[in-house]
């Protein structure tokens, strides 16, 4: 995702170059869609923005949802992968809707025993599979 978005923006900026406008509208123009790219960055988390914590669960039908700090929820989200390595386990979502799949990093002392006891578990079971 983010090649594509610097491609598209890089190719704007070229193109807007090419085109032969006078310097004022080319460097406004210039600025506007590097405005753009970083927006983006930053609604993707890939600028200014730290991995906040959030909580991650499951519903009685076995969709996957993340919450974020800020009460943002994404999902339903089903799960179609996940590496368990000892202190540490990688979970890979896919949402139902056509959003972006979401992978979540998950080490043993953010959660309680109990709780990184039942996600191996189900992670384990495979009708929790998609």
């Amino acid at each position: 995702m983010l090649a594509y978005l610097l491609t598209v923006h890089l190719a704007a900026l070229i193109l807007i170059n090419l085109l032969g406008l006078n310097a004022m509208l080319a460097g406004a123009l210039s600025l506007l869609f590097i405005a753009s790219l970083c927006y983006y960055c930053h609604c993707f988390g890939w600028l200014l923005r730290p991995v906040q914590p959030g909580q991650l669960w499951v519903n009685q039908q076995g969709y996957w949802y993340w919450t974020e700090f800020n009460g943002r929820q994404r999902g339903p989200m089903q799960l179609k992968s996940s590496v368990i390595l000892g202190p540490v386990i990688a979970i890979y979502s896919k949402p139902l809707n056509a959003g972006i799949s979401r992978s979540f990093i998950i080490t043993r002392d953010t959660v309680t025993a109990d709780d990184w006891r039942r996600l191996r578990v189900r992670l384990r079971d495979p009708e929790s599979w998609d």
